[in-house]
């Protein structure tokens, strides 16, 4: 009979790479998960590690190993959610993990709501780009990832539930001077000869604006290259760039600068994304369920001053029902 705790200790090392990353993970040392797995070999029988240098990899029976595991711990996840709808208790802990964008603008009022309706819910979050989320998740450091689906395609995504939560679209962002303020809508190619500021560590983000450019014909000039979307603001409403950025970064941060839709149309999905054993656990449901008002009754209203009233804001998706279920 295979341990499923060696099971595990084996599927956090094909996520988290290193065994001291592990170990600080599932709070051991690095010689007591070393032993794990080198107990889990004699159990199976097979070589399921081997060195790499100085890090390790998993075999291809390791690796296969985990893929087979997914089921197993489907499994579990899905007992554990079943004991909680018999309980009939939102109660325990839920563990959030969302990106900065989204953490600073749906998630305290979600959050909020979720201590104020549940009281015997403990809601803790990290902030995290979308591809750590998804580690955090895999790893069960957290119980929901908040993503995009600019970054959350993974060959190991068949563990997990991906529910979308809302579109976001990108806006052209220029200070109060520039001379595109008077546009309605701007066109991406318009921005070819302009200096660009961007966030360098929302790294999918970053990408997927430079192809959209490279769509259009040009690369973007980047003179401000910056570690977060505040610098970037500032840079923008000095007058030294432009940036493209989503709305739920430009959420109570508009003053001094103008904000227009573009062309063409750039957004991203935000996405809610749960184990699938843990999706119909009462906790992740009604955590489901708080995001999704959040933004509808406290976010997206805000969301149609950052750019001209006549304009589009950003839109739902999916959402036609406070009540439906992940």
């Amino acid at each position: 009979m295979i341990n499923v705790q060696r099971l595990r200790l084996l599927r956090e090392l094909s996520f988290l790479g290193t065994i001291s990353a592990v170990a600080d993970s599932m709070g051991l040392t690095r010689p007591a998960v070393s032993q794990q797995l080198s107990q889990l070999e004699k159990d199976t029988g097979l070589v399921l590690v081997e060195r790499a240098g100085r890090s390790v990899q998993l075999t291809g029976a390791g690796l296969r190993l985990v893929e087979q595991s997914h089921e197993v711990f489907e499994s579990l996840e899905r007992i554990d959610a079943e004991i909680a709808v018999t309980k009939n208790s939102i109660s325990g802990d839920i563990r959030i993990s969302a990106f900065p964008s989204f953490s600073s603008t749906v998630l305290p009022p979600a959050m909020a709501l979720l201590r104020s309706t549940h009281t015997l819910l403990k809601v803790q979050m990290v902030e995290h780009e979308p591809a750590e989320a998804l580690v955090d998740l895999m790893t069960k450091r957290a119980d929901v990832a908040i993503l995009d689906n600019l970054s959350h395609q993974d060959p190991r995504n068949e563990a997990v539930l991906y529910q979308p939560l809302f579109v976001d679209d990108f806006y052209v962002v220029m200070s109060e001077k520039h001379p595109y303020r008077k546009l309605d809508t701007v066109p991406l190619r318009h921005l070819a000869e302009e200096d660009w500021a961007f966030n360098r560590s929302a790294r999918y983000y970053h990408s997927s604006i430079v192809d959209a450019c490279l769509a259009e014909g040009f690369r973007p000039n980047i003179t401000c290259d910056c570690k977060d979307t505040t610098t970037v603001l500032q840079m923008v409403r000095a007058g030294l760039a432009v940036s493209v950025l989503p709305g739920l970064a430009l959420v109570g941060s508009t003053n001094g600068l103008i904000i227009r839709p573009l062309e063409p149309l750039i957004n991203r999905e935000v996405l809610f994304a749960t184990l699938k054993g843990r999706a119909g656990h009462p906790a992740i449901l009604e955590c489901f369920r708080a995001m999704r008002a959040a933004y509808v009754r406290r976010v997206q209203p805000g969301l149609g001053t950052a750019a001209l009233s006549n304009q589009p804001s950003l839109t739902l998706h999916g959402l036609e029902s406070e009540r439906d279920s992940v």
